[in-house]
């Protein structure tokens, strides 16, 4: 089965790796596929408007009429004002979307003429000639007018963002507040006879989502003191539930908490029981990379698509 991308491209339509998008112009009409795999949902869109208002009721029932007729491919067909919309979804294990989007699009360019419907902003909603868009993450469909303003604001945000510092101080404190919850699951856990392995993952994002929230900026040095500062809390909070199993299994001795702390080390210098604790832990250590492995991802993909302004076609 070929590719979302393919799928789309043997259709006519152009297609938006980053946003998973595709897009096209018909007849002076801009139209966009929104895809979301994970839904198995893919959205046919076109900024347009009948001109003469008293049509709309009618566009309303030929779109629910649509929709009712094909009830195993589209969830909904809508108007808003300034777009139509088809909703379709697949149940198919392996996608094809070709046929939901031909047909939603020969239905719309059919609404079009037969409604006398003209191209429109969906921003402003006014008459105009629109143009496709790509709006840091999103595909746009909209007037020269409102791209202007778009641009301005995106101007404006840079300039604000630039004299933005991140305060790394607060941006370690709420790193340390993302680990610290990350080491607190994994105690309870231990203390309720499970391993938390889900503290990994909360532990690395928690304390990168910290670190953002706190210092106001992230940058990739205060990446990299996130996800360190995460995972020295996530080492402590494992420490920590050895030394409480220690206490627990060592209470009609009369030993205090502080000396079960001091044993872990030499509990661990057993290789029996270093192996035992390898095993319990691996599971958290691989959910702790596959959250950093997330926030490095969503790092790298925010500064590439931050204030990015692309006209499409």
């Amino acid at each position: 089965m070929a590719t979302y991308q393919k799928q789309l491209e043997s259709i006519g339509f152009r297609y938006d790796t980053l946003t998973a998008n595709g897009y096209n112009k018909i007849n002076g009409f801009c139209f966009t596929v929104n895809i979301n795999p994970g839904t198995k949902d893919y959205i046919i869109s076109t900024a347009c408007r009948p001109a003469d208002e008293g049509t709309v009721e009618a566009l309303y029932q030929a779109l629910q009429q649509f929709a009712g007729e094909r009830k195993k491919t589209v969830k909904t067909a809508a108007f808003n004002g300034k777009m139509i919309t088809v909703i379709c979804h697949t149940d198919e294990i392996v996608p094809d979307i070709t046929k939901g989007v031909r047909d939603s699009v020969d239905f719309i360019n059919y609404c079009i003429g037969q409604f006398q419907c003209i191209p429109c902003c969906e921003v402003c909603g006014n008459q105009a000639d629109t143009n496709i868009y790509l709006i840091e993450n999103n595909i746009s469909m909209m007037c020269q007018e409102c791209f202007a303003n778009v641009q301005n604001n995106i101007v404006d945000n840079i300039y604000k963002e630039n004299r933005v510092n991140t305060n790394y101080p607060l941006g370690i404190v709420g790193s340390i507040l993302g680990g610290l919850g990350g080491a607190v699951i994994w105690i309870i856990f231990s203390m309720m006879g499970r391993i938390g392995y889900v503290a990994g993952a909360v532990a690395g994002m928690g304390g990168y989502f910290g670190f953002k929230k706190l210092g106001k900026k992230m940058t990739l040095k205060g990446l990299i003191i996130s996800l360190a500062v995460s995972l020295a809390f996530l080492l402590c909070g494992m420490y920590v539930a050895i030394g409480i199993d220690i206490f627990n299994a060592f209470r009609d001795w009369d030993v205090s908490f502080l000396d079960a702390l001091q044993l872990v080390p030499v509990y661990l210098g057993d290789p029996e029981a270093l192996g035992e604790i390898i095993y319990n832990h691996i599971f958290g250590f691989i959910m702790f990379i596959l959250g950093a492995v997330c926030c490095i991802a969503q790092f790298f993909n925010e500064k590439k698509v931050k204030n990015r302004v692309i006209k499409l076609m």
